[in-house]
């Protein structure tokens, strides 16, 4: 019989959905067997009417109707060796019958209001050092073979370009070898690009989220030196910015936008427990939008499609205990009715809550991070699992549904994450903070909040594991090198636990943005990043390490987790080791994934059964 928690490593079965313009019709993004296939149901009974196989492995990522009887959808496959896409997705053009589809020959960027028959795609037209200026075409759906002259190109090298809704391309952001990054607007007609941040000038960066309805103005998210990003209004006629809204503690973490997709009305604040502000009030659909968010509390809302009158919509949500469910929602009746949900075997009621974490360091910084508690259990003297997230610089994590964080609960495990200094989400300082601070002030957060647990009683002082992957594996290990008697075990998966080597192993070396990144946050004194090491500190570790690493992981090269094991083995501590022979960064087969847990659960019980007598420990002795 297989164990209860492999429901939470199941794929959801249910992806994306759509709403075709007349409302009749639904195409579904549905997962069965080894492939995505795009379903096409009607709207009322969600009776099958079609369905597209994409082949063997298939996965389906865009997806949108451009009318009633023709649908945009990008395709790839992934290599069954490795549960990985290697070539990019194919974009197609398709008849919703299924009599016909176009191949589109070049990259999609977006479709046109009022003109279903063109599309507007880019195609690298310069290739220069260092990267490719794209240029935009127009292009007739049914002749996309067809490409003509250009009618706009990117000022700078990999931009990223933002269309309005009538075609024009009216913002480009680019980044350079030196992480610097410019952000250019269009005015229209013959007026060309105007420069309107240049990071190395500015000492920021600007980024274009979208453009207002009327065409007129656009919006911004600007970082500020100090505090979080905020949010600007940029008027394209005068290339005035004036600020719209500025959140306390939180950069945007998720944009609200308008039913037609495109237009930015407002955002999600606070990763931990995040709250919706529409800041774009003005916009015709605001009242609307803010009636559904309000209808759906704790979750994050997103339309994903609309009916071409917006009287339908498709209502996207996502909580701590919603992986993903879909809503059709008529406007005139104000009413949802439940469409789909991406993991329909696992019920809310079966699910942990997070609660958020809020606490100070011991420098007085504010830390935010997430607790998620095991279902009708008691909420004291728990068995804890600490999770320092990957990345670490402009990732955080936040309160929605977390499939390890929920498995770990359901076997009785309290789970702390915490965002960290250098962590993304509440502005450049927070985030620079964490440059030079590996296996030092970061991990001291990880230490104080761990300690928070053990404070307020959820935590058992004596039944504390830590474990992550990546830079969190890393922290795992230095958790046990700073800290000897916190915790009881370590788990590190695919971690760089000799800084110095980054600049030999591994793939980050190879860039110079990579060279700049590492320059950057883990500098290159050779004694300082010794000292931050865990592999030169193995025998400062005193309880037992799990170590797990995938054979092809490019990023970090699996030569870190045999020098790490091969120290701790030296230094005399209990370690257990493994190698995914099919696995790079990351776990993408599911035997592998089924493995790793098996082993890490059974690591964790063996490592976190209560102790009793002179072996037991109090919060006290910490």
């Amino acid at each position: 019989m297989s164990p209860a928690w492999l429901a939470f490593l199941k794929r959801p079965t249910i992806e994306n959905v759509q709403i075709s313009p007349d409302g009749t019709r639904l195409a579904v993004a549905e997962r069965a067997d080894d492939r995505t296939f795009v379903t096409i149901r009607e709207t009322k009974t969600l009776t099958l009417l079609t369905r597209f196989n994409p082949g063997d492995g298939g996965e389906i990522h865009t997806l949108r109707w451009l009318d009633d009887t023709r649908f945009l959808v990008s395709a790839n496959a992934v290599m069954a060796r490795y549960n990985l896409a290697i070539n990019k997705p194919v974009m197609a053009i398709v008849q919703s019958d299924g009599k016909g589809r176009y191949m589109v020959p070049a990259n999609f960027l977006a479709t046109i209001d009022g003109d279903p028959d063109h599309l507007l795609v880019t195609q690298c037209t310069n290739w220069g050092e260092g990267g490719c200026f794209d240029a935009v075409h127009k292009v007739e759906i049914g002749h996309t073979n067809r490409i003509g002259d250009a009618i706009i190109t990117a000022p700078d090298r990999d931009s990223v370009l933002f269309p309005d809704r009538r075609g024009n391309v009216r913002f480009a952001t680019s980044v350079d070898d030196k992480a610097d990054t410019k952000l250019h607007a269009h005015i229209g007609e013959d007026k060309g690009w105007t420069l309107v941040n240049d990071s190395k000038e500015s000492g920021v960066d600007v980024w274009a989220i979208g453009v207002d309805r009327d065409g007129a103005s656009g919006f911004l998210q600007a970082e500020r030196s100090s505090g979080p990003d905020v949010i600007e209004r940029y008027d394209f006629a005068t290339g005035k910015r004036t600020e719209v809204y500025r959140h306390a503690t939180s950069d945007p973490i998720r944009y609200i936008l308008a039913f037609d997709k495109l237009t930015p009305i407002g955002a999600y604040y606070g990763a931990t427990r995040p709250q919706a502000v529409i800041w774009n009030a003005a916009h015709p659909d605001a009242q609307a939008i803010a009636s559904i968010i309000a209808a759906f509390p704790g979750r994050i809302v997103s339309i994903t499609s609309t009916s071409a009158d917006a009287g339908k919509a498709i209502v996207s949500t996502v909580g701590d205990r919603d992986p993903g469910t879909w809503y059709l929602y008529d406007r005139a009746t104000q009413k949802a009715s439940l469409l789909a949900r991406a993991k329909s075997w696992l019920t809310e009621t079966s699910l942990p809550k997070n609660r958020e974490v809020v606490l100070t360091a011991r420098d007085g910084i504010t830390l935010h991070g997430i607790l998620t508690l095991p279902p009708q259990a008691p909420e004291t003297g728990l068995p804890m699992v600490v999770v320092p997230h990957g990345g670490p610089h402009g990732v955080y994590d936040s309160a929605m549904y977390d499939s390890e964080a929920a498995l770990l609960a359901s076997q009785g495990y309290a789970v702390l994450r915490v965002n960290f200094r250098g962590s993304g989400g509440y502005g450049r300082q927070f985030q620079q903070s964490g440059w030079m601070q590996w296996g030092r002030a970061m991990q001291d957060d990880i230490t104080d909040a761990t300690k928070w647990a053990i404070a307020e009683g959820i935590a058992a002082p004596d039944r504390i594991c830590i474990s992550g992957w990546s830079y969190g594996g890393y922290a795992a290990l230095m958790g046990a090198v700073r800290e000897p008697s916190l915790y009881r075990c370590v788990v590190g998966g695919a971690g760089p636990y000799d800084l110095a080597k980054l600049y030999k192993w591994g793939n980050i070396r190879r860039s110079d943005y990579g060279l700049e990144y590492l320059a950057k946050v883990v500098g290159k004194d050779q004694k300082v990043l010794a000292e931050r090491s865990p592999v030169g500190n193995a025998a400062a570790v005193k309880v037992p390490v799990l170590i797990v690493h995938g054979k092809l992981d490019a990023r970090v090269d699996i030569a870190h987790a045999r020098r790490m094991t091969k120290a701790l083995r030296q230094a005399g501590v209990e370690v257990e080791s493994h190698e995914y022979t099919n696995a790079g960064h990351g776990l993408m087969l599911d035997a592998d994934k089924v493995d790793f847990y098996t082993r890490l659960l059974a690591f964790l019980a063996k490592h976190t059964q209560a102790r009793t007598g002179a072996g037991a420990r109090t919060a006290d002795a910490q």
